[in-house]
């Protein structure tokens, strides 16, 4: 599977990522509509998160990254966004993960696809 968008990486300390990749989101949104946008999360370091910002149909004309990922092996969860670090927590304590994309809507619900 390929995921081609915009990427952009952002500091996890502190948890800062929530806050700066929900403005990268919005930033998209108001251009491409939210739900027609999903995000990737992969190369995890300490301090940072790799993030891409990807569209569900079509192509971002400014992408600038083409992620090769796995086609199989997926699992995925759903809820509300704003539950979004319970969410995680969840999903993290069966260990890390290499990839995430979640996908969001206009009315606070979210799904989140990972592979570990």
């Amino acid at each position: 599977m390929e995921f081609k968008g915009i990427s952009r990486t952002f500091s996890t300390v502190g948890e800062m990522q929530y806050e700066t990749i929900g403005a990268f989101w919005d930033e998209l949104a108001r251009v491409y509509g939210r739900e027609n946008l999903r995000g990737l999360g992969y190369n995890w370091t300490d301090t940072s998160i790799e993030y891409v910002i990807g569209l569900i149909e079509g192509d971002i004309d400014e992408q600038n990254v083409n992620v090769t990922l796995p086609d199989y092996g997926w699992n995925c969860v759903a809820g509300k966004t704003e539950k979004l670090g319970d969410i995680y927590r969840d999903i993290y304590k069966d260990g890390p993960l290499k990839y995430e994309i979640e996908m969001f809507d206009d009315e606070g619900n979210c799904q989140i696809e990972f592979y570990r």
